[in-house]
């Protein structure tokens, strides 16, 4: 199992906080992990909600899709203080005053994570 931050898309960015949990063994959804690979999973999704909590999220919403790419990957979106109610949970990233930022805040960002991590 691996947890990354999302990478920055076409245009140079992404949204802040935007994690992906994955297996490393090639699984097109929940039903193929087996016991350990599925607690891994959860562990994962449980310990970086938290920690984007401790960096200020006031939610973080968890989604698997599957359909444009056919593995396993969680979503973990944060859903950050000033967000106005009425932008839905699925569109946090697409709100014109969204956190977003290139390379060095993507890092910046997982650096924090990591120190959240780390210290629990």
């Amino acid at each position: 199992m691996v947890a990354f931050h999302a990478p920055a898309g076409s245009g140079g960015t992404a949204y802040l906080g935007h994690l992906l949990v994955t297996p490393r063994r090639h699984c097109p959804d929940f039903a193929g992990l087996d016991r350990r690979e599925a607690e891994a999973v959860g562990a994962a999704m449980a310990i970086c909600s938290a920690a984007l909590k401790k960096l200020g999220a006031g939610r973080v919403y968890v989604a698997s899709i599957g359909h444009r790419v056919d593995h396993l990957h969680v979503h973990l979106l944060p859903r950050w203080p000033g967000t106005p109610d009425e932008v839905p949970w699925h569109a946090v990233d697409e709100w014109d005053r969204a956190r977003r930022g290139g390379a060095s805040e993507i890092a910046s960002v997982v650096a924090s994570l990591r120190e959240h991590i780390e210290g629990t």
